[in-house]
Formats: C-alpha cells, structure tokens, sequence
C-alpha cells in the first residue's frame, strides 16, 4: 500500500509541470466566438494541446481521468463564450 501511495504522488508531482504549461498554452489560444472558422480552429488547439501534452496521463487511475474532464472543461470554455458572443450581438 505504501508503495501505491509513493508511486501516486510521484505521478502528481510529475504532472504539475504539465499542467501549468497546459495551462500557459491554453491561456494563449485566441478565437472569435462569432466566426466558426476560428471556433474550430481554437476547439482542434484545444484538444490538440490535451492529447500532446496529457499523452502520458492515460491509463492512470486519477490522471488520466483528469485529462478527460479538462478537456471537456476547456472545450465547454470555448463552447460557453460562442454561446455569450451570440447572445450578445
């Protein structure tokens, strides 16, 4: 048990460099929510950056996971801000 606790912590401690470049990356993407073009283009970065950079977090119990529902959060951001654009114009 102790060995899984060890092994669990090296895991997030390698992960927290990721996800702050993940993080830096993402900050970076740039779209206008009323031109599908650039809607497409920031949720193909979005995912693009994800799998790159979370590649080694599938088939961990709680990282890989993690991957999944940043993802779907990023997405949901990009998905949420098309959304306020439109009701907005």
């Amino acid at each position: 048990m102790a060995r899984s606790h060890e092994t669990l912590r090296s895991q997030i401690q390698n992960a927290a460099p990721v996800l702050q470049r993940l993080d830096e990356e993402m900050e970076r993407i740039d779209f206008e929510p009323l031109r599908p073009a650039s809607v497409a283009s920031a949720r193909l970065r979005v995912e693009q950056l994800i799998d790159t950079l979370l590649a080694d977090f599938k088939g961990k119990p709680i990282l890989g996971p993690l991957a999944v529902a940043l993802k779907a959060q990023y997405l949901e951001a990009i998905h949420s801000r098309v959304m306020d654009a439109r009701h907005a114009a």
